[in-house]
């Protein structure tokens, strides 16, 4: 058998690879070649031009309006990140939304009546949206709601349509199933209120659509994951590295977990990340990253957010891509660049006390706080923070930049391997008398033995110690081994194990004023 095993590749497999295996702790997560893109994957509404489960690249907004429709979440999630970080080269693929028996569409209602006794304006949100509908002493009602709708339906990137009747505007989801309001989750979130004193009142259905009287979203026959399943199967063969996601289930985050698990393998080698939002309860959302127990896993939070769960995972997958795109760069904590474009929660209520803060780093979750200043991005984590188990804290994979940095070691392996070694004949080492390898040995061109593969990897990892992503290169080239493997002289193994650089997360300043008795 491999002295030293690779997940995916015995022995007796015999086809020419080149693979890295990336043990974080307990759980392997690897990969194979250069790039980072960014794929957004989720549904269309019926005016998307896309077919599904077709991979397209993306250069401007117009580009996924035309594609996936306008207001649609794919739209929303690349809207966003263009936002954030236009020089990424982006792509998107789409999938067909929920249909069948027992599907409803989440719907909420905002309800004006009274009598204008003075000019006035009527305040609106509607996913992070402002809208301001001014109103004076000769209109009515059903003039208020027409306006307001008017105002609503042409900022055509929300993910929702207005239709008024009378003073009763209805808001009606784009994207018909559970993800833009199951009743539980508020995903498309609303508010209005009129100047107080001007004889017009504003009443609405709830907090968000699907919440309070308004009509729930539900799934029909064909589920959105099971859309989303389909569509994920096109390109098990293809690396993404970064994968955003306008869903937010349990269910979802399960079939996410395993399509990147299953590529991340070093067979077939696509190593990728998931990102997904959760505009919902904390603890609620504690409850599914726990289940996805995985370095691989980025889940995003902020309760009662006014922005959806598409807006919420581009916000902060746009963030790293951007950040990582820097040699040894990640996402500071406390992040809140002017490419940060997430608003604070309405209600003070809303924003997590320090313990629920630690709470949600401590369970995996890139958890949004706020403050007068504006809204942050707390720490960069992913969900990976319990032992094998899932039951224990286990903190050690959970910092994002374990994982960008390794990845971005074993990346520069790849390349530079591929590109130095290229044709090259391998031999075992020449062993003196007493065991130890002869340093003299004579070689013939483009030919390599074990020991001499060695000075090659340890260059890298020195360089990788220099520019802040390695600790104790030492440690590392000591433990590094090469051997051929016993059963397949062709096969070169590699093993080796280190630290990555810590990040200053904390400062602590004990002060003692002693004056005299």
């Amino acid at each position: 058998m491999a002295l030293q095993p690779i997940l995916g590749y015995p022995s007796d497999y015999r086809a020419p690879f080149t693979a890295v295996q990336i043990d974080f702790a307990q759980g392997p997560s690897t990969s194979s070649g250069p790039g980072r893109s960014p794929i957004y994957i989720g549904p269309k509404t019926s005016a998307g031009s896309w077919t599904v489960g077709t991979v397209y690249k993306v250069s401007r907004e117009q580009d996924v309006i035309d594609g996936a429709g306008a207001g649609s979440f794919l739209h929303r999630m690349l809207r966003m990140h263009l936002l954030v970080d236009k020089g990424a080269t982006l792509y998107a693929m789409c999938y067909a939304a929920s249909s069948g028996g027992g599907i409803a569409t989440a719907t909420g209602t905002i309800t004006i009546s009274g009598s204008p006794t003075a000019t006035g304006n009527v305040t609106t949100t509607v996913c992070g949206e402002d809208i301001t509908t001014s109103f004076s002493t000769t209109d009515t009602p059903s003039t208020i709601a027409a306006n307001l709708s008017a105002q609503i339906n042409a900022k055509t990137f929300l993910p929702l349509t207005s239709s008024p009747s009378a003073g009763v505007i209805t808001l009606t989801a784009k994207i018909a199933g559970a993800s833009s309001g199951d009743g539980t989750v508020p995903v498309l979130r609303f508010r209005s209120s009129p100047d107080p004193g001007k004889g017009i009142t504003v009443v609405t259905s709830g907090a968000a659509l699907g919440i309070s009287t308004g009509v729930s979203g539900a799934d029909g026959a064909t589920t959105e994951v099971a859309n989303l399943t389909s569509a994920l199967a096109g390109i098990t063969n293809s690396r993404y590295y970064y994968m955003g996601f306008s869903l937010w289930s349990s269910a979802a985050a399960t079939v996410i977990r395993t399509h990147v698990l299953n590529k991340s393998t070093p067979n077939p080698g696509l190593r990728c990340r998931a990102f997904m939002g959760y505009p919902g309860a904390e603890t609620a959302l504690t409850t599914i990253a726990n289940a996805n127990n995985y370095e691989r896993l980025h889940f995003v939070n902020q309760e009662n957010s006014d922005h959806d769960a598409a807006e919420l995972c581009a916000q902060v997958l746009a963030i790293h891509r951007k950040m990582e795109s820097i040699p040894a760069g990640f996402v500071p904590d406390n992040y809140r660049g002017p490419d940060w474009l997430i608003r604070p929660v309405y209600d003070n209520n809303d924003v997590p006390t320090q313990t629920e803060v630690n709470t949600a780093v401590t369970n995996g979750i890139c958890i949004i706080s706020s403050d007068p200043s504006g809204s942050f991005l707390v720490m960069s984590v992913n969900s990976r923070s319990k032992d094998a188990t899932g039951s224990l804290n286990d903190f050690r994979a959970t910092e994002t930049h374990r994982v960008s940095f390794m990845d971005s070691f074993a990346d520069t392996w790849l390349a530079r391997h591929q590109v130095t070694y290229f044709g090259f004949k391998l031999k075992p080492d020449a062993v003196l008398a007493d065991g130890t390898v002869d340093v003299n040995q004579k070689l013939p061109p483009k030919t390599v033995t074990p020991s001499r593969y060695i000075p090659f990897v340890a260059k890298i990892i020195d360089e990788f110690e220099e520019a802040g992503m390695f600790q104790n290169a030492t440690d590392w080239k000591a433990s590094l081994r090469a051997n051929i493997d016993p059963l397949n002289n062709g096969r070169l193994e590699l093993g080796d194990s280190g630290r990555t650089i810590d990040i200053l997360h904390q400062t602590s300043l004990r002060l003692a004023e002693v004056s005299p008795g």
